[in-house]
């Protein structure tokens, strides 16, 4: 494990690693799809694609099937389902504990969300759970994950914690550490065996299991 005295920022995934929320927003973006335009084949492969691209926003993924109009509606749909789930959501196994290791004993790092979802959804999650005063921003879908990384100017000893393919490859492309969340994550995003064995990572079932490792 990396010395964390030499890290200065931790930028953590939301969905699939925050929250177990992966399974209800594949089902979610089904449901909005297919209540708009039934099930056809155009439909099937916006599903498919959607749910294989975790960690892009929902704009950008639906744009390559839709016009904007149908993207606005789609995600309108999809919105108001993610709000219900998100307001009663609560997190994953070791968050809390996890997060005030870093501030007890790690107070110069800083702790970002980095997530193609929307900032509000995650805003509320987090004020329902009281978590905010844990995270020093929340980067969303307004730049993408590797946009932000540049913004933030990260470093080779920063690490990043998610739990998708996208996320491995961001990672990659900004050289800095990762962690591989497994304990809630989707079929259709999760890296393959090949690509995960060619980059050596750390893997973990959850926060609890990662804190182990930390304190070891």
């Amino acid at each position: 494990m990396w010395n964390l005295h030499k890290c200065k920022n931790i930028f953590i995934d939301f969905d699939g690693v925050i929250v177990d929320s992966n399974k209800f927003k594949e089902k979610a973006i089904e449901k909005s799809i297919l209540k708009l335009f039934g099930n056809n084949k155009k439909s099937k492969e916006a599903v498919n694609y959607f749910n294989a691209n975790a960690g892009i926003s929902r704009k950008e993924k639906l744009s390559k099937f839709y016009n904007e109009k149908n993207v606005l509606e789609i995600i309108k749909i999809y919105s108001n389902e993610c709000d219900n789930f998100f307001s009663t959501a609560t997190p994953t196994e070791g968050l809390v504990s996890f997060l005030e290791y870093i501030q007890l004993t790690n107070k110069n790092i800083k702790v970002y969300i980095l997530s193609g979802g929307e900032k509000n959804e995650i805003n509320l999650f987090l004020k329902q759970n009281n978590l905010l005063q844990f995270f020093e921003d929340i980067l969303s879908s307004e730049q993408s994950k590797l946009d932000h990384m540049k913004e933030k100017k990260v470093s080779e000893n920063d690490i990043f914690i998610g739990d998708s393919k996208n996320d491995l490859k961001t990672s990659l492309q900004s050289r800095i550490n990762f962690i591989l969340f497994e304990g809630y994550k989707s079929l259709e995003s999760f890296p393959s065996k090949t690509f995960i064995k060619k980059n050596n990572l750390i893997r973990t079932e959850n926060f609890r299991t990662l804190l182990d490792t930390f304190i070891k």
